[in-house]
């Protein structure tokens, strides 16, 4: 995973923000390897990199913003471990066995790595990414029981053996719609600080079932925020305008009504004016989630475009939902998650699947006549606005995206 110079700068900028908007956590996968952890695990960090990524951590520590490692469990990260020993896999090639004691022998040396060779603050685990084990022993126990029977476990070394260290689990595989969940559930929620429901699966059966899961388990819940743009690798920055602005606030609104106390949002682009806004709002939301959103929104426009008239800040902001609303009208049952411009895995650019594989042909073209719509109105508004270059990205986004609806 590629960490340099500039890229070092880029989180300085982003540390800094995030004070600002009030984030109080980050959680980085990578520090240590891009895929494969190495046999003797130590060499997977040599260095020189080790002293870039203390330079990160301490630049977030200055900012007053901690530092959790994403934490692969049993599953994300084992398969050159797994090959050196085949007998740790039981059919899952890329996943290790939970009735395999020496199993656990290799998850404690990532863990003891993880946690000591770099001063981060805590771990948000996943112990789904790559699947589960289904030999004959694991297939006894149900997908939340065996994802959170193995969470436990490494919750529990943690604390005992870095206490004050924060513990969250990001609960992919995990049933949380499911009334018969809700005890393993519980068990893992006296063990760890927060529990992310990634989808916001819990209301899929039963809206109402949310609210009584979050007060029957003992750490904070939460989700994704609400549905959001997956930052791109390859994709140049300004190939997309897609704002999340109301569904996410409203999300995060209702989310804290009910009693959750915890998000994981994901990062985004900064220099893509939608993936701004969303960034800025996300974290007023977060942190004053009382405050109506339009409040926040027009309150970050005037500051992020100079818009000092209260009628520029409204136009601006109708503008933003509307093109929210141009995609998001067509994936009404995106409550949480996140929505990938390219795709994920990938050594260069990719198509722009958010509307090749996303969109019908009749949504395409609605939506590019949208976006053309916003984009002649933006034209009218744009004399009035004082951060011309900020306009001139919304412009360049809006044109690209419209580019790639006429191509697909």
């Amino acid at each position: 995973m590629r960490l340099d110079a500039p890229l070092l700068e880029d989180y300085r900028r982003t540390f800094f923000l995030m004070k600002r908007l009030g984030y109080n956590a980050i959680v980085i996968w990578g520090f240590y390897v891009a895929r494969d952890w190495p046999l003797d695990i130590s060499s997977a960090v040599s260095s020189e990199r080790g002293a870039l990524v203390n330079r990160l951590i301490e630049a977030a520590h200055t900012q007053g913003v901690r530092v959790y490692t994403g934490l692969g469990v049993y599953s994300w990260g084992f398969d050159e471990i797994i090959r050196a020993n085949p007998r740790l896999s039981r059919g899952n090639p890329s996943a290790m066995c939970a009735s395999q004691p020496e199993s656990w022998d290799w998850m404690r040396k990532v863990i003891d790595f993880a946690m000591t060779r770099f001063p981060v603050d805590g771990a948000s685990l996943q112990s789904a990414d790559q699947g589960r084990c289904k030999c004959d022993q694991c297939r006894r126990w149900t997908d939340t029981e065996y994802h959170t029977r193995l969470d436990i476990r490494v919750s529990e070394y943690i604390r005992e053996r870095w206490p004050g260290r924060t513990v969250a689990v990001s609960g992919w595989g995990m049933r949380f719609d499911d009334p018969a969940s809700l005890p393993a559930l519980v068990e893992l929620s006296r063990r760890i600080d927060y529990l992310i429901d990634v989808r916001d699966s819990a209301r899929q059966r039963d809206p109402s079932w949310r609210r009584k899961l979050i007060h029957e388990l003992s750490c904070s819940f939460g989700t994704l925020g609400g549905p959001q743009v997956e930052p791109p690798q390859h994709l140049a920055r300004d190939r997309w305008f897609l704002p999340t602005i109301r569904r996410d606030s409203e999300h995060m609104f209702e989310l804290y009504a009910e009693g959750g106390r915890a998000c994981e949002y994901f990062f985004h682009i900064l220099e893509n004016p939608g993936d701004e806004i969303s960034f800025w709002m996300a974290g007023k939301t977060l942190s004053e989630s009382l405050v109506p959103w339009h409040e926040h929104l027009v309150a970050s426009i005037e500051e992020l475009y100079g818009a000092s008239q209260r009628s520029t800040a409204e136009s601006l902001a109708e503008m933003f939902i509307r093109a929210e609303d141009a995609y998001l009208r067509h994936l009404p049952s995106l409550r949480s998650g996140t929505i990938s411009i390219e795709p994920l895995v990938e050594d260069h650019p990719g198509p722009p699947v958010y509307i090749t594989k996303q969109l019908t042909a009749p949504q395409r073209a609605q939506y590019r006549d949208d976006l053309k719509s916003i984009a002649a109105d933006l034209r009218k508004l744009a004399p009035v606005v004082p951060d011309k270059n900020r306009v001139q990205r919304i412009s360049r986004c809006l044109e690209h995206a419209i580019n790639d609806l006429e191509a697909s």
